[in-house]
């Protein structure tokens, strides 16, 4: 313990010591470079006023002479020698003008302020010419700052050019007035900056090539982050550019900036001598206070050295051995408890969720009966949509759980294919057919063996996908060879898919197209389900695209041989896949009218109150005499006092008294002595409870189910019993 205190108390003040070191020698360099940046900011300013007045009075030269040019009668010889005696007088007074010269609509000289009549030149090619030569009509252009010109034949020394166009009312081209201004007078002035040896100042065009700079033949580059954009404040302070710290400033009404840089070793070399003082300081200190430190610590380890020699001997083999053991058993139960604990969360989501959704559904029915304003038929209407989308929503979640959590049974065997694609593609047709496409099924003869309830939804939702997105064309469902597999292929014609997103769309909640997230196209789970349902079957995924033109989604079974006589058995039961009940179309609300269930008694068993109370509402309007009961035990009772037999029994699965819907149902056939026609309304997810029911010879609706179909499938099983009060 006296060690671990030398330590801290070594360790904190080491720590202040260097901390406070850190900060001084931080905060100097952030105070040095601060003052850097405003000094260059201001620098760049006076160099910009600099260069803005030069290249003001080159510009004013240009307006004069642009007047005179317009003014100038070309047959008068006299006023020619005028104009150029003026020019030539005007640049003798301006250090920064070269020379002025003018050019007529042909890019030939016209007139030079070194001697008239100039000699013929034709300076057509030149990149001030081809400025204003290539604008044959429309207004004049801004002021053209030209390309830096080096020192040659008739050029005395290096220099860049500005110039104007002269144009008629009609925009015609008549003259340039170009004035050569001279680098070397930005030279100079920038070598008497006295910046430093590593400082470099250059001009440059708005396009970044360069027309003067310090020190000459210095290869100044311009910069990149500090390069001045629109919308950056007029006197903002220098940028850090790599190795360099550089102000760059744009000169006002011109398109010329003016950068000025200097080597941040040449900024930060005072900075550095204060740093190595301070550094020096604060090591000293720590040499001092390390060798007290080490001598206080040697008698400390030597204590602490005794210690742990016999807390080792102490130390037991088996003790650490048990130890070992206990931790992974209590990781496997933990393992297992959550996996329990995740099985039955879904469970209890699954069922609760969706039974105030059968409630809701109920009750908005019985509302659109009693509402018969339009508006609030078309409101009902919206809210049957809304509805509808949360329960796809909810079987979506719930089937991607079952899937993560591997609680979904695979039942593989042979059967053929055609009538599963003859199905779905009549679930889809009406739905084809209202957008004007042809939805096309190949006919095939092949068996494959996977497991059907499974295969079922992974081809209905790539169907389905295919129409929704397909706008116009069609879409073509068919089978094909490969090797020892079948390969199932769905085209269709539609807005196709980017190669950058033929990865990602079968993530969770991925959506081409849809970034408003709106619920009626999907909440961008079905791929996932179908990537991962194929996943579990073993089932090979593919998927072609070509924007505008369309996709292809393939999926990849093994193949068999069709057997020579065809086993007679319905392996496509719509129940068998318990699948999201459809949406109910418009034109057979009219079906759950009063007076459809007249004449039938219908035993509701269902301990919720609210969905009890729903449900006899619902079968009462139709006409229905409704014997409602929280159990079994008191819906014989019903039945024995009203010495009447039900039509047909409504039950929920889960009741209360540990009896369920299935087994109830027996015990009432048994105890009432006839086989009566019996639906299980549920909100369980499960492949065996609808194994069971098939063999009690009972249907299963599972919740939420439209109240239409609860009164559509009543109806059909009561068809022809006979009528009761």
């Amino acid at each position: 313990m006296q060690r671990a205190h030398l330590v801290a108390a070594f360790l904190t003040f080491a720590a202040l010591c260097v901390g406070v070191s850190a900060l001084s020698v931080s905060r100097d360099r952030h105070v040095t470079l601060e003052q850097a940046r405003r000094e260059f900011a201001a620098t760049a300013h006076l160099l910009d006023e600099h260069a803005s007045r030069a290249i003001e009075a080159g510009d004013a030269q240009l307006r004069m002479l642009l007047d005179a040019l317009e003014r100038w009668d070309r047959r008068d010889p006299a006023e020619g020698r005028r104009i150029q005696t003026a020019m030539h007088a005007r640049a003798e007074r301006l250090p920064q003008v070269g020379g002025v010269w003018a050019l007529d609509a042909q890019g030939r000289l016209l007139l030079d302020s070194a001697e008239h009549p100039p000699p013929p030149r034709d300076l057509s090619e030149r990149d001030y010419a081809q400025a204003h030569l290539g604008v044959t009509q429309g207004p004049p252009p801004a002021l053209h700052v030209g390309s830096y010109l080096p020192a040659g034949p008739g050029i005395s020394q290096g220099r860049f050019t500005i110039s104007r166009a002269l144009r008629d009312e009609e925009g015609t081209l008549q003259a340039i007035a170009v004035a050569g201004i001279q680098n070397t007078y930005f030279s100079q002035m920038y070598g008497e900056a006295g910046w430093g040896e590593g400082a470099r100042l250059a001009l440059f065009t708005s396009g970044k090539e360069k027309l003067a700079e310090w020190p000459p033949d210095s290869a100044v580059e311009p910069p990149t982050t500090a390069w001045p954009q629109p919308w950056d404040p007029p006197d903002g302070p220098a940028i850090i550019e790599g190795t360099q710290i550089t102000a760059a400033r744009m000169l006002t009404g011109f398109p010329i900036v003016v950068v000025a840089s200097r080597p941040l070793s040449e900024v930060l070399a005072p900075w550095r001598e204060r740093a190595l003082w301070t550094m020096a300081v604060s090591g000293g200190i720590l040499t001092g206070a390390s060798l007290l430190f080490a001598f206080a610590l040697a008698g400390a380890r030597r204590e602490e050295a005794v210690r742990a020699e016999l807390l080792r001997a102490n130390q037991s083999l088996d003790e650490r051995v048990r130890q070992r053991t206990a931790d992974l058993e209590k990781a496997l139960r933990s393992a297992e408890m959550a996996s329990l604990a995740k099985m039955k969360v879904l469970a209890t989501v699954s069922h609760d969720l969706r039974q105030p959704l059968q409630g809701l559904a109920a009750f908005h029915e019985l509302l659109l009966k009693e509402a018969p304003n339009p508006t609030l038929q078309q409101l009902g209407g919206m809210a049957s949509a809304s509805l509808q989308a949360g329960q796809r929503l909810l079987d979506d979640l719930l089937t991607l759980s079952r899937l993560e959590a591997g609680v979904v049974p695979v039942e593989v065997g042979a059967f053929p294919l055609a009538p599963l694609l003859d199905q779905l593609a009549a679930e889809l047709r009406a739905e084809a057919e209202s957008k004007g496409l042809r939805l096309t099924v190949m006919p095939t003869k092949a068996w494959v063996r996977s497991d059907p309830a499974r295969l079922q939804p992974i081809l209905r939702n790539l169907l389905s996908n295919a129409v929704k997105y397909t706008a116009r064309g069609g879409v073509v469902v068919g089978a094909r060879p490969r090797g020892d597999g079948l390969r199932v292929e769905i085209w269709d014609s539609g807005q196709g898919i980017a190669k950058a997103e033929l990865g990602t769309i079968w993530e969770e909640f991925y959506q081409i197209g849809n970034p408003a997230r709106d619920g009626s196209r999907g909440a961008g789970l079905g791929l996932s389900i179908v990537e991962r349902t194929a996943r579990l079957l073993g089932h090979p995924l593919e998927v072609r695209s070509r924007v505008g033109r369309g996709s292809v989604f393939a999926v990849t079974l093994p193949r068999v041989a069709a057997p020579a006589v065809p086993p007679a058995t319905e392996l496509f039961r719509p129940e068998l896949t318990i699948p999201a009940a459809p949406p109910i179309p418009p034109e057979r609300t009219a079906e759950s009218s009063p007076g459809r269930l007249s004449g039938r008694r219908v035993l509701v068993v269902e301990d919720d109150p609210l969905q009890r109370s729903s449900l006899t509402l619902l079968l009462e309007q139709a006409g229905a005499g409704v014997m409602a009961a929280d159990s079994f035990d008191s819906a014989l009772a019903a039945a024995q006092a009203t010495l009447q037999a039900p039509s047909a029994i409504l039950s929920d699965y889960r009741l209360p008294g540990g009896t369920d819907g299935l087994s109830g149902i027996q015990t009432l056939r048994g105890v009432l002595g006839r086989d009566v026609p019996a639906i299980l309304l549920t909100g369980e997810l499960s492949a065996d409870l609808v194994r069971a029911a098939k063999d009690a010879g009972c249907l299963v609706l599972t919740k939420p189910a439209p109240p239409n179909r609860i009164l559509t499938t009543l109806a059909e099983l009561t068809a022809g019993a006979d009528a009761a009060a």
